[in-house]
């Protein structure tokens, strides 16, 4: 089950249209997510690009890799339930959890 922060629960049941939110998603480590198909390197950049790959094709953008298996994505407050049920995704906050930047 994907945890969800209570700002990024409140945004996705009253998205405001046309307004973009800044997410921080944590991408699933292990094989979890993977099918029979993927390599047994571990890597993670199979996960971190098909997430990246779906946010784009939502009309985000993957802002920057952050550590820890993480992706900073900007997407558009109506795309965040899209973003929320992501396969690879296992935590979705604000980037407010990043402190200033």
């Amino acid at each position: 089950m994907t945890y969800v922060s209570h700002t990024v629960r409140s945004l996705r049941r009253d998205p405001i249209p046309g307004e973009t939110v800044r997410l921080v998603l944590t991408v699933a480590a292990d094989d979890a997510t993977r099918d029979d198909t993927s390599d047994d390197t571990g890597s993670d950049a199979t996960s971190e690009s098909e997430v990246a790959e779906a946010v784009e094709s939502l009309g985000g953008e993957v802002v920057r890799e952050l550590q820890f298996d993480r992706l900073l994505v900007e997407v558009a407050q109506t795309d965040i339930d899209a973003v929320c049920t992501l396969d690879a995704v296992t935590e979705v906050e604000t980037d407010a959890v990043l402190g200033p930047t």
